[in-house]
This record gives structure tokens, C-alpha cells and sequence, in this order.
């Protein structure tokens, strides 16, 4: 069914006049401790944390599938960071939107359940510029990622000029930031919180 593939049945919600994306916002969360990756959601007894999907798509995909499943247990958590379907480089820019929209699709839909969802800062070339920052209001609080970006010098330059104009168009009022910090990136008077990549740092404590 059609409605069912491209979740229809979620709207309506504010869209923006540009590419037609959920607009989605969001005020300062509680406080946790750390965030859980949303395959562990299910079976963790903590309440204290936050749940993030900056995990592999696959993970996670049914969450677009079903995004009602999964409003009762991601209230019990903290907060939740919005689902990060990706954005390579090399994917088609129409699936690019797609990723995004998606994304925004299901935060807005959570907020209306009464999820706390931070939107997910997503970027990948500077042509998705244009709309990849759209639908989230300015002066929310975001999340975002560096989990991939460190890995080459062309990969960094993406990541600080997108994260320079997602700052320029949201002017977020806190950052919570995924994953070993970007060196020598400045936010500037902006609230960044950190949180480690438990699963790096496992490995690092194994010697691995």
C-alpha cells in the first residue's frame, strides 16, 4: 500500500515551503547521564539515559516501518536523538532528501506522541546544503555525530563546513555531540554536550 510505504498516514504535520520537510523542534532535554545506542532501547533497565541512532540503517529501519511500536518505550528514556538515516557522498541526492524527510517524518510524528526527540543534524556535500538544515527551528537544541568523519582530511573539511552552516542557519541553542570531538573545531558561546562512543571506548580499554 502506498500510505504504508511512504507513511502517509503520519500527516498531517508542518511542512516547510521549500522541500516540503516536517518542521520539528526542540527545547532543552533532561539531563542523562549517557546515550544508548536504540538496539539496545528494548532490553535496557537504566531510565537515566538518552537512546541515539547513530548505529548502521539497518538497525533500525523498522522504526519507518512501524514508528507507532515504538512511542511507549522511547518515553520512557530521557530523550531520544532523531533516527540518522544516512548520507553518504555518493548516494543519489534524491535519496538524500529521502533520508532526510524520513528523518524529520518520524521526529515530528514522536514530538506529537509526546516523545522528547531532539533533531539530528544530517549533511553530506555542500549541494545538500540547500535543504538539509530545513524544517529545524531555529534555536533548538540538536544532535549530531562525528562517528566516520574523522577519517580522511576531505572527510573533516565536510564536517566542519557543514557543521559552520548548520550553526549560521539553526542557530542551535545546545549541541549534543556524538562521538570523539572534531580537533580544534570551535562552537563557539554555544552549549555542547558530550557523549563518548561507548563501543570505541570499550575497544580502546581491550587494547583493540
Amino acid at each position: 500500500m502506498t500510505n504504508d510505504a511512504l507513511n502517509l498516514g503520519l500527516l498531517p504535520v508542518e511542512l516547510t515551503d521549500g522541500y516540503n520537510l516536517p518542521v520539528v523542534g526542540a527545547d532543552a532535554v533532561p539531563t542523562a547521564e549517557s546515550l544508548i545506542p536504540f538496539n539496545r532501547a528494548k532490553t535496557c533497565l537504566r531510565r537515566d539515559v538518552g537512546v541515539h541512532f547513530f548505529i548502521d540503517d539497518y538497525q533500525f529501519e523498522r522504526v519507518w516501518k512501524s514508528p507507532q511500536l515504538y512511542v511507549e518505550m522511547l518515553k520512557r528514556y530521557r530523550f531520544v536523538c532523531a533516527p540518522d538515516f544516512s548520507l553518504y557522498l555518493d548516494m543519489p541526492m534524491a535519496a538524500k532528501i529521502w533520508n532526510v524527510y524520513r528523518s524529520r517524518l518520524i521526529t515530528a510524528y514522536w514530538q506529537k506522541q509526546g516523545v522528547k526527540v531532539v533533531p539530528v543534524l544530517q549533511w553530506a556535500d555542500p549541494a545538500t546544503w540547500k535543504f538539509c538544515f530545513e524544517g529545524i527551528e531555529p534555536g533548538s537544541t540538536v544532535a549530531v555525530s562525528t562517528l566516520g568523519a574523522a577519517k580522511h582530511k576531505y572527510s573533516i573539511l565536510i564536517w566542519k563546513m557543514g557543521m559552520d552552516n548548520a550553526i549560521r542557519e539553526i542557530k542551535p541553542k545546545i549541541i549534543l555531540l556524538y562521538g570523539t570531538p572534531i580537533a580544534d573545531y570551535d562552537f563557539g558561546d554555544i552549549e555542547v554536550v558530550h557523549y563518548k562512543n561507548e563501543v570505541l571506548e570499550r575497544r580502546a580499554g581491550h587494547g583493540r
